[in-house]
């Protein structure tokens, strides 16, 4: 039976995912909540790592606790860098690139193909290429476009690299599957802080004065609801395919 561990930053990430587990415990590993799931051909793991390389890393790490895996996957939203890219496409990446570094991690061929034909079935917006593994969250334009000249990615996330790296460490094969959030044109409210990095839930308080003192974030804030849904929309289409055929 293989034993796949899947890796998403926030609750809104996982529950596309969650949607379509059967027979699901609530655990956790370490300090990560995780779900776990067992189909007739598939033993599944879905844990929430908060966003960033390191928290990433650190739960792909706690994850070996749970035993030997056959496969991590990096999944969740990601930022287009490629202009073609629109809110809910599909990315499958061939690598993910470090932006800290010249290191790269390759993914796992087999499972693209797989993931592909899964794409395919969901009929999903999909595109193969490189992606890039961030510290930051990248919320301009030019910012997008200086990430694509220098790595050639065609969209970043923030999470890939920490979770490839611990997958290498525990003799895992790795993948990633990630829905475009935002396009490569869209300028984002970097001026916020009221998400919280390690659980993903709202500050509310924080949001209220940051609506206070910018009246206008809060039309900015609801304009990028619907790039939300059309993530989770891409993630729900994508993972019904392919556990579908794992049920």
């Amino acid at each position: 039976m293989e034993r796949l561990a899947i890796f998403a930053a926030l609750k809104w990430e996982c529950r596309p995912i969650l949607r379509h587990l059967r027979r699901v415990t609530r655990t956790r590993l370490a300090d990560f909540a995780a779900w776990h799931s067992v189909t007739s051909t598939c033993e599944i793991w879905l844990i929430k790592t908060g966003i960033g390389e390191r928290r990433a890393a650190a739960a792909a790490t706690a994850a070996r606790a749970a035993g030997r895996f056959d496969l991590f996957l990096s999944t969740g939203c990601a930022g287009a860098l490629a202009p073609t890219l629109l809110p809910g496409d599909l990315t499958i990446a061939t690598k993910v690139v470090c932006d800290s570094s010249s290191d790269y991690f390759e993914t796992d061929v087999a499972f693209r193909k797989r993931a592909e034909r899964a794409a395919q079935r969901a009929a999903l917006r999909t595109t193969v290429g490189a992606l890039v593994c961030s510290p930051r969250a990248l919320t301009t334009a030019a910012a997008k476009r200086t990430a694509a000249t220098q790595s050639g990615a065609i969209a970043v996330e923030m999470e890939g690299a920490g979770i490839a790296a611990a997958a290498a460490e525990a003799g895992a094969r790795f993948a990633s599957i990630r829905a475009i959030f935002d396009t490569a044109a869209t300028e984002l409210d970097e001026s916020g802080d009221f998400i919280d990095p390690q659980t993903g839930t709202l500050k509310l308080l924080s949001l209220v004065r940051h609506v206070v003192a910018q009246p206008s974030a809060l039309a900015h804030l609801l304009a990028l609801q619907p790039m939300m849904r059309a993530a989770q929309d891409g993630l729900d289409k994508f993972f019904g395919a392919l556990l579908r055929a794992d049920a």
